[in-house]
């Protein structure tokens, strides 16, 4: 179970340092700008991540479409939730905020501690070759961008009482609509089918002439489950702190 592999230390590393100069950058030049102003940052890449995702689905179909291209994956969220929170205005603004803001720091996360399970070392090597690995790495890295622009520039401040049960709402639908999808499909979204961490997937095939493929294949998707919620919950938490530790040029965006 290799969390980081050379390809991405290479890399990863070195696109992170370019993100936190560039943050520093719009920090300084519209940290205390409007919040129209601070939001075209978030405009671009929202409208970046979905012209590059609608790029993979063309590709995909050109190809005889593989299932797993459907956007049913936890990344999937983000295909949404960006340019929902980069163009929406209304009353829930501030909600939506948090929450894209939390799953964003889910991501990041996820990209700091445990890369090689996001996308692998063969989707770095091929990233100008194939269009499908540059989408699997040029999306992610958008995500934790604009996480690190959340922070940055001050997007949103978290109020005493996050919105917790909006969050979790969102990842249930997300988690049954997902988990349901992979077992019709027989497709791995958010490895609702299989693990993609080799011990972990050792166990659940033993476990399959134990207890009966149906039996193992419910336990195994509750326990997915449970772990994305507490892992997203988990990351309210951390987001909460991380806006408390960094100095705010301004109050929250409501």
């Amino acid at each position: 179970m290799e969390l980081w592999t050379p390809q991405h230390a290479q890399t990863l590393l070195p696109a992170l340092g370019i993100m936190i100069v560039i943050a520093i950058i719009l920090r300084l030049t519209i940290g205390k700008k409007d919040l129209k102003i601070r939001m075209i940052p978030f405009q671009i890449l929202a409208c970046i991540l979905f012209a590059i995702e609608i790029g993979k689905q063309i590709v995909s179909f050109e190809g005889g479409y593989d299932l797993y291209h459907i956007p049913l994956h936890f990344c999937s969220l983000f295909i949404f939730a960006l340019p929902l929170m980069a163009f929406y205005r209304g009353k829930h603004q501030n909600t939506v905020f948090e929450i894209v803001s939390v799953l964003c720091t889910s991501m990041t996360l996820l990209m700091l501690i445990y890369p090689a399970l996001i996308y692998g070392s063969w989707n770095i090597e091929n990233y100008f070759v194939g269009y499908l690995d540059f989408h699997t790495v040029t999306f992610h890295n958008i995500v934790m961008f604009e996480m690190i622009l959340i922070l940055a520039l001050d997007l949103h401040q978290p109020e005493k009482k996050m919105h917790i049960k909006p969050l979790m709402v969102v990842i249930t639908i997300f988690c049954v609509v997902s988990a349901s999808m992979a077992q019709i499909l027989k497709t791995n979204f958010a490895n609702y089918y299989q693990c993609n961490i080799a011990p972990l997937e050792a166990v659940r095939v033993s476990l399959q002439g134990v207890l009966g493929y149906g039996l193992t294949q419910f336990i195994y998707v509750t326990i997915v489950s449970v772990l994305t919620l507490a892992f997203v919950l988990m990351c309210a938490g951390l987001y909460k702190l991380l806006r408390k530790l960094l100095p705010s040029k301004q109050p929250a965006a409501v």
